[in-house]
C-alpha cells in the first residue's frame, strides 16, 4: 500500500510538471491564469529580500507571505523543472503581486536590485566628519569625497541650480566647500555610487527641506541664506534645546547688530579640530578667520552641517534681553542679562 501510495504521489507530480512545462513554455496563459497563481490583482510593488544561504523553502514561504505568490506548490514545482531552485540570487528585488511565475523566476535568479547602504549624517557634523564616516561605511574615500566637492565647485551648471550656492568659493580649503548646504539627514546610497552623487543627493535634499515659509522668513528677517546658515551652524553647536537655540540666535544677532563679537566657543573649536569643555585664554587668540572672539561679525562660513531646528531658530529668533550665556558641564545654558552678572555666573557653575 505504501508502495502504491508513493508511486500515486509521484504520477500526481509528473503530471503537474508536464503540464507546466507545456503551459509555461506555451506562451499562450490567459490573464486570468496569472492572475491565479498570485494573492490577489494590485499591481503594487512589495521589497523582496532573498538572504545569503536562503533555499528554496524558505524562498517560498516569504513569497507565500508577502502575497506575491499563491500556490507554493506551483512556484516549487516550476524551480525544479527548470532547474532554478539553486539559482536564486541573494538580494533586493521589487516584486509586483501580479507578476507571472515565468517572469518571477527569471528575475529572481538574474535580476536583484543594486545593493544599497542607509546611513545617517548627524547634525552638527562637518565636512571632514562626513567624508570619515561615508569612507567607514566602505561607500566613497575621503580623498574622492573631496575631490568631488572641488569638482562640483567649479561646475557652473551644477551651481546654477541652486541659488543659496555661493559663485565664488575660496578653494583655500577644499574641505570646507559647500560646507553647511549638505543636509544632515538618513540616506538610501547604492553600494556603488560615487562621492559626486552623494554630494548632489544632500543638497537636493538641503534645498527640499529650505521650503517656501523659510525661504520667506529669512527675507523677513532681512538676511540671506548664507548668513542664516552660517549662523545656523555655530547655534547648532551652542545650544541643544529649541528654546535655548532661539534665544541664543537672538543674542547673537543682537550682538551683530551693534558689532559686538560674537566669541562663540563653537568656532575655536572648529579652529583647533576638537570639542574642549572650557577653552583657554591662549585659545580664543588664535589667528584665524573663523576665530569670534577677534573678529566681529560673522565667520567665513558655516562650520558644519546645521539641523533644521538650529535653521528655523536663526530664522525665528526668540526676543529676549540677555547678552551673555554659558554653557555647565551638564549642558544647562544659563543667561544672563549683563557682564557682571555674567562673570558672577562663571564663577558658579565653572570652578
Amino acid at each position: 500500500m505504501k508502495k502504491s501510495g508513493a508511486f500515486l504521489s509521484y504520477l500526481i507530480f509528473v503530471v503537474l510538471v508536464l503540464f507546466l512545462y507545456f503551459r509555461f513554455n506555451s506562451g499562450e496563459s490567459t490573464k486570468e491564469e496569472s492572475i491565479s497563481l498570485t494573492e490577489n490583482v494590485s499591481s503594487e510593488e512589495k521589497r523582496f529580500v532573498i538572504e545569503k544561504g536562503d533555499g528554496l523553502k524558505e524562498i517560498t514561504d516569504k513569497l507565500k507571505e508577502q502575497g506575491i505568490i499563491k500556490s507554493e506548490i506551483f512556484f516549487q514545482a516550476y524551480a525544479f523543472l527548470f532547474n532554478i531552485k539553486d539559482n536564486f540570487l541573494p538580494g533586493e528585488y521589487d516584486l509586483s503581486e501580479k507578476i507571472s511565475l515565468k517572469n518571477l523566476l527569471s528575475v529572481l535568479s538574474t535580476s536583484p536590485l543594486a545593493a544599497e547602504k542607509t546611513i545617517t549624517i548627524i547634525e552638527g557634523w562637518d565636512n571632514k566628519k562626513i567624508a570619515l564616516y561615508l569612507e567607514e561605511n566602505d561607500l566613497v574615500s575621503q580623498d574622492d569625497f573631496f575631490e568631488a566637492l572641488n569638482i562640483l565647485s567649479a561646475d557652473e551648471g551644477f551651481i546654477s541650480l541652486y541659488e543659496f550656492l555661493p559663485e565664488n568659493i575660496d578653494k583655500s580649503e577644499i574641505s570646507e566647500i559647500f560646507q553647511g548646504y549638505l543636509f544632515p539627514d538618513t540616506y538610501r546610497f547604492y553600494e556603488e555610487t560615487t562621492a559626486q552623487a552623494i554630494i548632489k543627493k544632500m543638497i537636493a535634499n538641503f534645498s527640499q527641506k529650505l521650503d517656501a515659509e523659510l525661504i520667506m522668513g529669512i527675507e523677513k528677517l532681512e538676511k540671506t541664506i548664507p548668513e542664516v546658515i552660517t549662523l545656523a551652524s555655530l547655534v547648532e553647536k551652542e545650544a541643544a534645546l529649541d528654546q535655548d537655540r532661539r534665544l541664543v540666535a537672538d543674542i547673537f544677532w543682537n550682538r551683530i547688530k551693534v558689532n559686538w563679537a560674537l566669541e562663540s566657543c563653537a568656532t575655536i573649536n572648529y579652529i583647533l579640530g576638537e570639542t574642549k569643555e572650557r577653552l583657554s585664554f591662549e585659545d580664543t587668540r588664535i589667528p584665524s578667520v573663523y576665530n569670534t572672539y577677534l573678529h566681529t561679525g560673522l565667520p567665513p562660513g558655516p562650520i558644519n552641517s546645521p539641523g533644521l531646528s538650529s535653521i528655523r531658530a536663526v530664522i525665528y529668533p526668540l526676543e529676549n534681553n540677555y547678552c551673555c550665556f554659558l554653557s555647565t558641564s551638564e549642558g544647562r545654558i544659563i543667561f544672563s542679562q549683563t557682564i557682571e552678572e555674567h562673570n558672577r555666573n562663571k564663577q558658579i557653575y565653572l570652578q
